[in-house]
């Protein structure tokens, strides 16, 4: 059953933090070479880093947990995909993009 008051579905940050939790159970892995060494990914943190950023040490690049998803570089806040694609998955016929316009009040970009 849906809990519209969970937080993943409130707030941005937790949401990001619960597709990490689920998409990477035992630590960040990078994308693009797959790296999965904690000791060569560190967690970026500063106040023009946003959350949730790490970086891999042999590539030398930033990456989230968005990288190589629908949800990389969408204007969409996180806590609204999120809620989308639960919306999507537990419906029994699908939804279409103006139900989801309808509910949520997201638009098309």
């Amino acid at each position: 059953m849906l809990n519209l008051t969970n937080e993943i579905y409130q707030d941005a940050n937790k949401a990001r933090e619960h597709l990490e939790s689920t998409h990477w159970p035992n630590g960040p892995v990078y994308p693009h070479c797959r790296n999965v060494d904690q000791k060569r990914i560190n967690k970026l943190e500063g106040k023009s880093t946003r959350p949730g950023v790490f970086k891999c040490n042999e590539c030398l690049k930033p990456f989230s947990v968005t990288v190589g998803t629908v949800f990389e570089r969408s204007k969409t806040p996180l806590n609204k995909w999120v809620l989308a694609t639960h919306l999507m998955a537990a419906s029994k016929n699908g939804m279409s993009a103006r139900q989801i316009h309808r509910m949520i009040g997201v638009y098309q970009h």
